[in-house]
């Protein structure tokens, strides 16, 4: 298994809303991504991958795990566009990240403590992290319980 000295996760709201489990700054996590390979617009750290919970895709998605070290609370605004995806009809709400916040923990679905409020007329729409000590290895099919 590969190990990588740190790596890059971005997790989106509704993924964590949804079924996502809060966690903390040195909390040891082991979840299931997809490879991203974009650069973040706000703190321009390249991302490795995003937390996936909900492609039954088992091929295209891998077992990370690693020491939670940094913990950013992403907020965007939102822009009409175009629909770019096939459909030109329509316009489709696109997020503008434009503000980073350090955080000591990610809340989950059913958190008890809620969820991160606006700030200065922008909403939370994800969280970006950095795991230390992180293995990466390519999903089983057996890793792999959610359609």
């Amino acid at each position: 298994m590969p190990k990588y000295e740190k790596c890059v996760i971005v997790i989106e709201d509704w993924q964590m809303q949804c079924c996502g489990t809060s966690f903390k700054l040195g909390d040891r996590v082991d979840w299931l991504v997809a490879k991203y390979g974009k650069r973040s617009e706000v703190t321009e750290s390249d991302i490795d991958y995003y937390y996936e919970h909900h492609s039954s895709e088992w091929e295209k998605l891998f077992k990370a795990k690693g020491t939670v070290a940094k913990i950013q609370a992403m907020y965007c605004r939102l822009e009409a566009r175009p629909n770019e995806f096939g459909n030109k009809q329509g316009m489709v709400n696109y997020r503008i990240y434009e503000k980073a916040v350090e955080v000591d923990t990610a809340y989950g679905c059913g958190d008890d403590e809620g969820w991160h409020d606006d700030i200065d007329g922008l909403e939370f729409g994800e969280y970006e992290l950095t795991l230390h000590n992180c293995d990466i290895a390519p999903a089983k099919q057996s890793e792999v319980t959610f359609s």
